[in-house]
């Protein structure tokens, strides 16, 4: 069995998910950054069958997850074999020795978890200095050795660390959700089947030529052949200044002749392109 692997410690919010996703008796294995992920997924090649990962792409009250993308571009060799959305709960709690919300001086999250919770932040802790950790395990663990500390956490990273739970439900939205995508470096991917064509997705990264039109040009092929487009996000291009690369997912059947034809009509418009996984999205 080859392992999984996912942004971690223990207790992360991805951690959760690759639980609920893949099942507690997977070989679960954390990494601690984006990169130690995308890293350790390229070494793992050498598994038979390659190696899965796990990793979070967008969240719907703070929007992508730039590392993820940025990553994703820099990689070729990887492919996205599923995508799937998790309801993300983050609860405040503190050293166990902290009696009162006034007693909390330092509040330690990942930055995606403080941007979800802000308006609940100000509110409750309004003097708290709020501080970055690479996860929300991270900034549990953190807090667990400092009385007068809080972290922006999962009930389960406050059962791990020992922590006192404070608050729940911290996000300022209660429809707060997660997307996450699973990566394989496997040479051979699944046919996929499904009935619904609309749950089918395929991820594009596309570098088009720096003119005026250049974007607008690229899509008008998906409207004239009705490709419903769910994610358009820009990202600068590595050593070109004010210049920009494309991630562009579409809910089609690629088996559809006027779907293809878009397809390859973006492909010659660009100034290069690749599609980066087909797959369902839950």
């Amino acid at each position: 069995m080859s392992p999984i692997l996912y942004l971690g410690p223990e207790g992360t919010h991805s951690h959760d998910a690759a639980i609920k996703h893949f099942g507690a008796a997977q070989l679960l294995r954390p990494c601690f950054s984006h990169h130690e992920i995308f890293t350790r997924l390229i070494e793992g090649r050498k598994y038979r069958g390659g190696m899965k990962a796990l990793v979070p792409v967008e969240n719907s009250t703070e929007g992508p997850v730039t590392q993820t993308l940025d990553l994703l571009a820099a990689h070729p060799e990887l492919a996205i074999t599923e995508s799937f959305s998790v309801a993300v709960t983050h609860h405040l709690m503190a050293h166990p020795e902290t009696g009162k919300l006034k007693e909390i001086r330092r509040l330690y999250s990942h930055p995606q978890a403080l941007g979800q919770c802000a308006a609940k932040i100000d509110k409750v802790l309004p003097q708290v200095e709020r501080i970055a950790e690479a996860s929300t395990a991270a900034a549990a663990a953190r807090a667990a050795t400092e009385p007068g500390s809080a972290a922006l956490a999962s009930e389960t990273a406050a059962e791990i660390y020992g922590l006192k739970v404070l608050r729940t439900k911290m996000q300022s939205s209660r429809d707060n959700k997660t997307r996450f995508m699973v990566l394989s470096t496997a040479k051979r991917i699944k046919k996929i089947k499904c009935d619904d064509p609309d749950k089918i997705r395929s991820l594009m990264y596309v570098v088009l030529h720096n003119r005026p039109g250049a974007l607008l040009h690229a899509l008008a092929p998906f409207d004239a052949a009705g490709v419903n487009l769910t994610f358009i996000q820009s990202r600068p291009l590595p050593g070109r200044s004010w210049e920009y690369a494309f991630f562009i997912e579409a809910a089609t059947d690629w088996s559809k002749p006027a779907h293809l034809a878009a397809w390859r009509l973006i492909t010659a418009l660009a100034d290069s392109s690749r599609r980066m996984g087909t797959y369902i999205s839950q």
